[in-house]
């Protein structure tokens, strides 16, 4: 058996200029992103989380929910993880359990249960790096790393949005609308006898 080829209008579902628009968005943000990382190359390490955040939060339909949720929970995960390094360094089972449950707590008490996934992972993340680094700063190099990313994704998919909105409302068949045609009457010769 053989791995069968499938063709460009099946690989984009129909819609290539959404395909070709998410490549050029991509594109843009890692350009971006990387820009960044040149122009400050003493916090080069912390432009990862920047260019992750960016890619993350950058949509093929330009939807700003996953940008905003991303930030939303990654500012709960880093600030418990903040909070539990200056609880207890370096952390230990029980300060991670106990920073697990408040990110959980904190999800539920503030209506934000569909991104405590993201707040767990940003909170595992921020006491990992604080347990190898040594310093409550790696809390908030994320934080504002993931954010300053999230928006930077948020701006390239407004002004895509902005940019393409009209030039697919302009690219969509216009819908006449047909008159139906009425039936020929079938037989012409009944009706000439009438």
């Amino acid at each position: 058996m053989g791995i069968a080829m499938r063709s460009f209008e099946e690989i984009t579902k129909g819609k290539p200029v959404m395909f070709y628009e998410y490549i050029a968005k991509c594109l843009t943000g890692v350009t971006i992103g990387y820009l960044l990382m040149q122009a400050f190359p003493r916090q080069n390490g912390q432009y990862y989380w920047l260019l992750i955040s960016i890619l993350l939060s950058i949509t093929h339909d330009n939807n700003s929910k996953v940008a905003l949720d991303r930030m939303r929970g990654n500012i709960v995960g880093s600030l418990v993880g903040l909070c539990m390094y200056l609880l207890h360094s370096p952390p230990n089972l029980l300060t991670i359990c106990l920073g697990v449950v408040m990110t959980i707590l904190l999800c539920f008490s503030l209506d934000l249960i569909g991104v405590c996934r993201t707040a767990l992972v940003g909170f595992i993340i921020v006491m990992i790096y604080e347990e190898t680094h040594s310093s409550w700063t790696g809390a908030i190099y994320r934080m504002v790393g993931v954010v300053l990313g999230c928006l930077i994704g948020l701006g390239i998919n407004y002004i895509f949005r902005k940019i393409t909105a009209p030039l697919f409302k302009a690219a969509e068949p216009t819908q006449d609308k047909a008159v139906p045609i009425e039936e020929e009457e079938e037989d012409t010769a009944d009706n000439a006898g009438e």
